[in-house]
C-alpha cells in the first residue's frame, strides 16, 4: 500500500460502499478493507443473488440476496434480475436506509462529509442492481450516489455489452434516471500487464489495484494542504461528485519513487503526468475535457513543483479542476485525482459498448440464447 496509508489525517470522511453483482461485490470488499485499515468510517451492503457467493466476501457489514438457489440470475439475464429486484424493492430500500449516512432534508453541518458509492459492472446483476440501488439512494438522500462502473472487456458477449450500455445510459443520461456521476474503470487495461497470469489471478490483481487506487485517492484528499495557491480541500473533492458532474469520469494516479530528494525536486512532473496519463488512468479518455475534478499532488515542494502544478491545471482550462499541492519529506511523487463531467464524445470506450450492444442485439443475442439452451453431447 502507498505511503499515504501510513499518514494520519485530521479531517474525517464517511464512506458507504454498496457492492452489486459478483465483480462489484469483490471489488467493494477490497475497498472496504483498505478504508477500514486507514481508520475511515465505512458502512457497507453487498447486493447479489443467492448463489453461494457469501464465502467469497468477508468485509461487508450487511448483505441482500434477492435470488434463490433454484433460480439464479446470470450475467446475461438483465431483465430477470430487474424483475427479481423490483419484487423485493421495499426490502432493499430498508437495507439501503441503514447504509446511508443521511436522509433527504436532514440538517447537516459543513463537516458532515459522506460519500455514497455503488460499485457495479456490466453483468445482469451488476447492471440491474446499480440502476435500482442508485434510484433508491437518490430518493432516500436527495442526491445521486457516485457509481464506480467496471466496463465489460471488449471480447465479452453482446448481451453483456448490452447490459452495460443500458445501465450506463440510465445512470448518467436518461431524463428519468438519477444523473449519477459515473466513474468508469476498464479492467482490460490492467489485464494487459498480467497477460502471463491465469485469468482469475489476473482479475484478482486488477481488482486489487482499483481498490487501492480509489482508497489512496480518498486518503490524498484528506491531507491538509498549506500551499498558498493550490490548497483545494475535501469540499472541492466532493464537488467532483455532484449532479453538476453529469457525464463520465475517470480516476487518475501516478506514483514515482526517486533515489534522492534532490532528484524529485527537479523533475518536470507535468510532462511525466501527461505522457503516462493513459497508462495511469482508469479508462482511456480525453480527460482534459472534464468539467469538474480534483487533483492532489504530493511531493517535496519547491518553486519547481508550484510551476509544474500550474502547468497541469492549465491543461484543464475547459473545466473547473481544483488542485492541492502537499509537501512531503520523502523522495516520492504521488498524484491522485478524480475527473468528472466528461462528455461521452471524448470516451471512445463508452461508444464501443453502446455500438456493440446496439448492432449485435438483433442477430447475435438470439444466437447466444440458442447456444446456451442447446444440449451438446460430448463423445
Amino acid at each position: 500500500m502507498s505511503w499515504l496509508k501510513r499518514k494520519l489525517f485530521r479531517k474525517k470522511i464517511s464512506v458507504a460502499i454498496i457492492g452489486v453483482g459478483n465483480a462489484g461485490c469483490r471489488i467493494g470488499d477490497k475497498i472496504i478493507h483498505h478504508l477500514r485499515e486507514s481508520k475511515i468510517t465505512v458502512k457497507s451492503l453487498a447486493i447479489n443473488n443467492e448463489d453461494n457467493f457469501h464465502p467469497k466476501i468477508k468485509n461487508y457489514s450487511d448483505e441482500f440476496w434477492f435470488g434463490s438457489k433454484k433460480n439464479v440470475s446470470s450475467n446475461y439475464e438483465l431483465e430477470k434480475a430487474m424483475g427479481d429486484l423490483q419484487k423485493k424493492e421495499i426490502d432493499l430500500r430498508d437495507k439501503l436506509e441503514k447504509v446511508v449516512f443521511y436522509k433527504r432534508d436532514d440538517k447537516r453541518s459543513d463537516d458532515d462529509l459522506a460519500l455514497h458509492l455503488i460499485v457495479g459492472s456490466g453483468g445482469g446483476t451488476g447492471s440491474a442492481g446499480s440502476m435500482i440501488a442508485s434510484n433508491l439512494i437518490t430518493d432516500i438522500v436527495g442526491e445521486p450516489p457516485t457509481v464506480i462502473f467496471v466496463v465489460p472487456e471488449k471480447n465479452e458477449p453482446s448481451l453483456v455489452q448490452y447490459n452495460a450500455a443500458k445501465a450506463l445510459f440510465h445512470l448518467g443520461f436518461d431524463l428519468k434516471g438519477p444523473y449519477c456521476p459515473v466513474i468508469l474503470f476498464d479492467n482490460e487495461k490492467l489485464l494487459n500487464f498480467y497477460s502471463d497470469e491465469q485469468i482469475e489471478l489476473a482479475l484478482e490483481k486488477s481488482n486489487e489495484i482499483l481498490a487501492e487506487t480509489l482508497t489512496t485517492t480518498i486518503l490524498a484528499a484528506l491531507q491538509e494542504s498549506t500551499h498558498e495557491e493550490y490548497n483545494a480541500d475535501l469540499n472541492d473533492f466532493f464537488n467532483s461528485f455532484t449532479k453538476e458532474a453529469r457525464g463520465l469520469g475517470v480516476i487518475v494516479s501516478l506514483d514515482k519513487e526517486f533515489e534522492t530528494l534532490e532528484k524529485v525536486q527537479n523533475i518536470r512532473f507535468s510532462d511525466l503526468f501527461f505522457s503516462e496519463l493513459d497508462e495511469n488512468s482508469s479508462l482511456t479518455a480525453d480527460v482534459t475535457r472534464a468539467k469538474l475534478g480534483y487533483l492532489t499532488i504530493s511531493t517535496p515542494t519547491t518553486y519547481q513543483s508550484t510551476f509544474e502544478t500550474r502547468k497541469i491545471v492549465k491543461k484543464f482550462e475547459r473545466g473547473d479542476i481544483k488542485a492541492a499541492l502537499n509537501s512531503i519529506d520523502e523522495p516520492f511523487l504521488t498524484i491522485r485525482g478524480i475527473l468528472t463531467g466528461i462528455h461521452p464524445d471524448y470516451v471512445d470506450r463508452f461508444w464501443e459498448i453502446l455500438d456493440k450492444g446496439r448492432d449485435s442485439r438483433k442477430n447475435i443475442i438470439e444466437i447466444e440464447s440458442q447456444i446456451r439452451e442447446s444440449h451438446i453431447e460430448l463423445t
